[in-house]
């Protein structure tokens, strides 16, 4: 104990003597940025690894902490004029949401310059005489983030993020100079965020481990008082409470389509390990993007089984590389379900894109016609008990499955009868595409009877 004190003592005493060399020093300045982290957010800044998931309540402060982290890091990094990036789901809801903390945040530093178009943040380390740059981004746009280094990455509300990107684009940004990230977020059902959440809980586990992982609940933290929480708990459903306060993954995601559907063929044993049987043909069914995502389904028919054997989704990348790896794949091919659009013809070319793609060698084609949305989802709800899903190779469709939701009405309060479009649209778009076109079995049959009390034609 008397060594304790003793070593308290020196720290203390080497303290005062820094900040009266600072007095006396009148070339350096000091300066307060004005965080204070509660007491839960400091004890993340002195637990943090080079991989980090934070799964955190409404209103913990993700994002001051976020911002508090980039620049301490950015102060005493080893590398010449480091780069940070501060990812949300969207750009909008990057500015919107952080742009104002960072900007204040660091407007006292040295050489400080926010250039508001392109929410980018840089200021002076006098000490080395280089730079740092700050960078806030959306998710929503993967390929603007491309060809960049980075030695530091937030990515906030990560299970509202496009899944892929942070294992095509962002980690290999990190790569040269180890970069760290922390993925920090509230849960929305068991998607991307919980699945990095339970592989950092597993990797924490390792002798030398890079990895951390915690979560803080409201009733833990006290950051809302008792009287706010229980406000809330009665003016919200107990899953949306349980997910926003408590930070539930198992609560039901509010307002979506095929969440049921799929956490009962789960239940059933029908997402696992198997293997496609290479004497059956495959069906594909195509969300077709030219600004965002492309998505693919592969399936396999057996009597009223539906196996889903294959899922493919890429962004950036043009009809000649999409239809590469399509024939690059060990299936034989029935047909390839298109959308309606697919046979619009281009304004440039007069070529439609189904053209293209017979040019391409991709045969069997057929563009589907135009069809409703709920009643797409209907048959969709129809289709799904009669499916199994190869676990890993479809891992990201599943995932655009159970997030497909409705928009919310902020206004109103309420869900609309309308699909938030979002990263799980791709391939939901394209699961519709299958289920209202899907020919043979007893899914024909059922979908015909759909069809006769529907507005579908």
């Amino acid at each position: 104990m008397a060594d304790m004190i003793t070593e308290q003592a020196v720290q203390r005493a080497q303290q005062q003597r820094l900040v009266k060399d600072y007095e006396k020093d009148t070339s350096v300045r000091v300066i307060d940025l004005g965080y204070r982290p509660r007491p839960f957010q400091a004890k993340i800044h002195t637990k943090l690894k080079r991989f980090n998931v934070l799964v955190c309540h409404r209103r913990f402060g993700k994002t001051v902490l976020s911002k508090a982290e980039i620049g301490d890091r950015a102060l005493v990094c080893p590398h010449e004029n480091p780069q940070y990036a501060y990812i949300a789901p969207t750009y909008t809801q990057a500015e919107r949401v952080a742009w104002k903390y960072f900007k204040d945040a660091f407007r006292e530093l040295p050489g400080f310059i926010s250039n508001e178009q392109k929410l980018r943040i840089t200021f002076d380390r006098p000490d080395r005489g280089d730079v740092v740059t700050i960078l806030l981004l959306g998710a929503d746009n993967p390929d603007s983030i491309r060809g960049i280094y980075l030695d530091g990455v937030v990515m906030d509300e990560y299970a509202q993020c496009e899944p892929r990107i942070f294992g095509e684009i962002i980690r290999p940004l990190l790569a040269d100079r180890k970069g760290w990230a922390i993925f920090i977020g509230t849960p929305k059902g068991q998607n991307h965020f919980y699945d990095m959440f339970q592989h950092a809980q597993m990797r924490m586990q390792e002798e030398k481990s890079t990895w951390y992982a915690c979560v803080y609940k409201a009733s833990m933290t006290k950051v809302l008082d008792a009287e706010e929480l229980n406000e809330a708990r009665l003016s919200m459903s107990r899953e949306q409470y349980e997910q926003e306060f408590e930070c539930s993954f198992t609560a039901a995601l509010t307002g979506a389509y095929y969440g049921e559907a799929m956490a009962a063929i789960e239940a059933k044993g029908q997402i696992k390990d198997f293997l496609y049987d290479p004497k059956l043909t495959v069906t594909t069914a195509w969300d077709l993007g030219i600004d965002d995502s492309t998505a693919i389904w592969f399936v396999q028919t057996l009597r009223d089984e539906v196996r889903v054997v294959d899922y493919y989704e890429v962004n950036g990348k043009g009809l000649p590389d999409i239809i590469k790896h399509i024939k690059a794949l060990p299936y034989t091919y029935e047909e390839h379900l298109l959308p309606h659009d697919a046979g619009a013809r281009e304004m440039g070319t007069g070529v439609t894109r189904e053209e293209t793609m017979r040019t391409l060698g991709l045969s069997n084609t057929r563009v589907c016609a135009r069809q409703g949305v709920e009643d797409g989802i209907n048959a969709v709800r129809l289709l799904l008990p009669r499916c199994w899903f190869i676990l890993n190779k479809t891992s990201l469709g599943q995932s655009a499955l159970k997030n497909y939701q409705r928009k919310y009405d902020g206004k109103n309060k309420l869900y609309m009868n309308k699909a938030l479009h979002d990263w799980s649209s791709h391939g939901s778009d394209a699961f519709r595409t299958l289920a209202m076109n899907l020919r043979g079995g007893s899914h024909a049959k059922r979908l015909q009877e759909l069809k006769r009390f529907s507005t579908y034609d």
